[in-house]
C-alpha cells in the first residue's frame, strides 16, 4: 500500500483570511469601476510578503519544488514581519519534506518554533503553525515528533474552535494509525470524524477522500476504496490539485483494470508516471510504478514487473517517503518470485525485515533521547528550586517522583506499543515464509502439497454444471531418466525448470500449475468441455515439444512430453460421480497409454453423465468401458495402446 498524503493547513491571521475571501468574492462578480477600485484597495492592503505566502501555499502540494524556490526568494527579501516569515518558513518546510530534503525541512520546523517563542501569536495562528510542522515531520517519517506537534495544534484548535483545523489534525492522526500502527478500523473512525468537521467548516479537499481510499485499500475493502478515489480525483481536478488528482486517478485505474482493459490500464498508468515526474512528485510516480508492476504480474510479464519495481525504488531512494521505499522492495520480491528466482526473493524479504527493524530502532532511540532530555531538564529545574529554601524541598521531591513515575510509565507503554508493532511484523514475515514453503524451489511452481490443497478447494466449490467440468492434466517428460544418465543431473534440472517455465506461460493465471513429483507435472483447469480439454492438452504438448536444451554437450536434445487427462466429476449425476483423486488416477492411466503409443502424445478419458459404473473398473479396463459406451477416449495419436507393447 502507498503512503498517505499528510495534510498541512494554510497559515493566515484573521485579517489576512478576510482580505483573501473578499478578493475572491470580488473576482467572481461582474466587473465595474467600483469593484476594480475595491480590488485595488484590497490588493494594496496585502503586502508583497503576504502575496508570496499565498503563492507558496498554492504551489506547495502541486509543485513542491517550485514552492521551495519561491519561498527561498521571498525569505531573501528584507523587511518581512515575523508572522509573514513564519508562514513562509512553514510552507518551505512542508515543501522541502515533499521533495525529500529532510535536513532542511527539520531546520525550518525549528526556526518556526524559535520565532513563535520570540513573537507570541493568537491561538488560531499557533494551531496552523503546529499543524504544518506536524505534517512536515510526519512526511519525513518522524511519527512520535509529529504527534507532539499535532497535540499542541489540537490544544490551540480547542481554544479557537476551528473546525477546519480540527479536521486536518484528525486526518493526520488517522494516517499515523493507518500506515504506522496498522490500526485501519481506528483510522477510518478518525477519518469519518475529520470528514464531519470538514463538512461543518463548509470546505472540501481531495486529500481526505484520497487518504480514506488508501486506508480502505489496506483493509481489502476495494469497492469503498474505489469510491473514495473517484471522489478525490473529481475534487482535485476541479481545484487544479494535480498531485492528488494523478495519484487518485492511478489508484482508480489500477482497481478498475480487468483482463479486458489490462493493456489500456497499463498504458494509462505509464502516462501518469510521466506527468507525476513533471510535477516533481517522486513518491506519487513510485506508487504508480508499483501499480504497473502488479498489473504486469497479472499479465504474466515478471521481467517488466521487476523493471517497474526497480524504477520505483530508484525514484524514492534516499528520500523521505519510507512507506513507498518498503513497497518498492516488496514489489521486487514478488517479481523475483514470479521469475522463479527464489534466492533474490528471500534476500528481499530479509532486506524488508531489516528495514522495518531499523525503523523501529530509530523510533525507539529518538523517544529515549527525548526522554533523556526531559529528565535532564527536570533535574536542572530541581537543582534551581532546591536553592530556594528548606520548606520547599520535600514538596519538590514528591513532585519530581510523580513526574518520573509518569515518564517511566509512558516509556513502558511506548515499549509495549513498539513490541506489538514488531510482533505484527514477525507475523507478516512468517506468513511470507509460509507462502514460500508452498513452492517447489527448482521450478518455482506449486509443490504437490500446495496443489493438493488447491484441488481440494475446487472440489469444495461446486461446478456450474452443463457439459463443462474441472480437468486434471498429468504431464511426464519422455525419456527423462535416460537424459539424466547421459547428460547429468544438472541437465535434468535445467530440463525441469525449462518445462515449468513453458507450462506457466501457456496456462491461465487461475489454472493450477504444479510439480507433481520427479519429472511429472500437474495442471488443473476449471470448467472445460471435452473439445476445450483437447485443445489445452495439445497446447501443453506443443509448448514443450519445441524446447531445445542448449547447455548440454553433443547434439542438443529436443524435449517431448506425454500427457493424460481426466475430468471430475467423472460421471455427473451418478451416485459416485468421482472426485479429483479419481481424476488424477484416470489421468495417470491415460498418461501411460500415451507412452505405450509412442510418447510425445496425449490421451484423455471423459465419463458420460449418469453412468453408474465404478471408476475403479474404468481405470482397470478403459477399453471395455469405451465399448460399453460409458466412457469417451480421445487422443492425439490413434490407436490408443492401454498396455505396453510386447518386447
Amino acid at each position: 500500500m502507498p503512503g498517505t498524503v499528510r495534510i498541512g493547513v494554510r497559515l493566515e491571521c484573521g485579517h489576512c483570511a478576510q482580505v483573501r475571501q473578499a478578493m475572491l468574492r470580488r473576482l467572481i462578480q461582474p466587473a465595474c469601476i467600483a469593484c476594480l477600485i475595491l480590488a485595488a484597495t484590497a490588493a494594496s492592503a496585502v503586502g508583497p510578503g503576504e502575496a508570496a505566502v499565498g503563492r507558496c501555499f498554492e504551489l506547495r502540494d502541486s509543485h513542491p519544488a517550485a514552492a521551495v524556490a519561491h519561498a527561498d526568494e521571498a525569505l531573501a527579501e528584507s523587511g518581512l514581519t515575523p508572522d509573514v516569515e513564519m508562514k513562509l518558513r512553514a510552507c518551505l518546510g512542508r515543501s522541502l519534506a515533499l521533495t525529500g530534503d529532510a535536513g532542511r525541512a527539520e531546520a525550518e520546523v525549528r526556526r518556526v518554533d524559535a520565532l513563535l517563542e520570540q513573537h507570541p501569536m493568537p491561538p488560531e495562528f499557533v494551531l496552523r503553525a503546529m499543524s504544518n510542522s506536524g505534517a512536515t515531520l510526519h512526511t519525513l517519517g518522524w511519527t512520535h515528533r509529529a504527534l507532539d506537534y499535532y497535540r499542541r495544534a489540537h490544544d490551540a484548535a480547542t481554544r479557537s474552535d476551528s473546525d477546519e483545523a480540527q479536521a486536518t489534525i484528525l486526518a493526520n492522526v488517522a494516517s499515523i494509525h493507518s500506515e504506522t500502527l496498522g490500526a485501519h478500523e481506528q483510522a477510518e473512525a478518525l477519518y469519518a470524524q475529520a470528514h464531519a468537521a470538514r463538512v461543518r467548516a463548509g470546505g472540501t479537499t481531495p486529500l481526505l477522500p484520497y487518504n480514506r481510499g488508501i486506508n480502505f485499500l489496506r483493509m481489502g475493502r476495494r469497492p469503498e476504496a474505489l469510491a473514495r478515489f473517484r471522489d478525490a480525483e473529481r475534487i482535485a481536478s476541479a481545484a487544479g490539485h494535480h498531485v492528488v488528482e494523478y495519484r487518485a486517478r492511478a489508484e482508480r485505474i489500477a482497481l478498475e483494470a480487468d483482463g479486458v482493459t489490462l493493456a489500456a490500464a497499463r498504458e494509462a498508468l505509464a502516462t501518469i508516471v510521466q506527468e507525476q515526474k513533471r510535477l516533481d512528485d517522486p513518491a506519487g510516480a513510485a506508487t504508480t510504478l508499483l501499480r504497473l508492476s502488479v498489473l504486469a504480474l497479472r499479465d504474466q510479464a515478471p521481467d517488466e514487473a521487476l523493471a517497474h519495481a526497480e524504477h520505483a525504488a530508484a525514484l524514492v531512494a534516499g528520500t523521505a517517503p519510507r512507506i513507498e521505499q518498503q513497497e518498492a522492495l516488496a514489489a521486487k520480491v514478488a517479481a523475483h518470485a514470479a521469475q522463479g528466482d527464489w534466492r533474490l526473493a528471500y534476500e528481499g524479504v530479509q532486506a524488508l525485515r531489516e528495514r522495518e527493524v531499523s525503523s523501529l530502532r530509530r523510533e525507539t532511540l529518538d523517544n529515549l533521547a527525548g526522554l533523556q532530555a526531559r529528565l535532564n531538564d527536570t533535574e536542572r529545574e530541581h537543582e534551581v528550586q532546591r536553592l530556594q529554601g528548606a520548606q520547599r524541598i520535600e514538596a519538590l521531591r514528591l513532585q519530581n517522583a510523580r513526574r518520573l513515575r509518569n515518564v517511566w510509565i509512558g516509556a513502558f507503554l511506548l515499549l509495549l506499543l513498539l513490541g506489538g508493532v514488531f510482533a505484527g511484523y514477525q507475523r507478516r514475515v512468517n506468513r511470507r515464509l509460509t507462502g514460500l514453503s508452498r513452492v517447489d524451489p527448482l521450478t518455482g511452481l506449486l509443490n504437490r502439497r500446495a496443489a493438493t490443497h488447491s484441488l481440494e478447494a475446487e472440489c469444495a466449490d461446486p461446478t456450474e454444471g452443463g457439459d463443462r467440468r474441472d480437468v486434471v492434466f498429468l504431464i511426464d517428460i519422455d525419456h527423462f531418466k535416460a537424459r539424466n544418465d547421459r547428460y547429468g543431473h544438472a541437465a535434468g534440472d535445467a530440463a525441469l525448470a525449462e518445462v515449468a517455465r513453458h507450462l506457466r506461460v501457456c496456462c491461465r493465471p487461475e489454472d493450477i500449475v504444479a510439480r507433481w513429483g520427479g519429472e511429472e507435472f500437474l495442471v488443473g483447469c476449471r470448467q472445460l468441455d471435452l473439445a476445450r480439454a483437447q485443445q489445452v492438452a495439445e497446447r501443453l504438448r506443443t509448448a514443450v515439444s519445441g524446447i531445445v536444451l542448449e547447455d548440454v554437450t553433443g547434439e542438443p536434445p529436443r524435449l517431448s512430453v506425454s500427457i493424460g487427462f481426466a475430468c471430475f466429476p467423472f460421471f455427473p449425476g451418478a451416485a459416485a460421480p468421482g472426485d479429483w483423486q479419481d481424476a488424477v488416477a484416470l489421468a495417470d492411466r491415460a498418461l501411460y497409454a500415451g507412452k505405450h503409443g509412442g510418447r510425445d502424445a496425449w490421451v484423455g478419458v471423459w465419463g458420460r453423465a449418469g453412468s453408474d459404473t465404478a471408476i475403479a473398473d474404468v481405470a482397470a479396463d478403459p477399453a471395455a468401458h469405451v465399448e460399453r459406451g460409458d466412457v469417451d477416449v480421445v487422443a492425439s495419436r490413434l490407436p490408443v495402446c492401454w498396455r505396453a507393447p510386447a518386447t
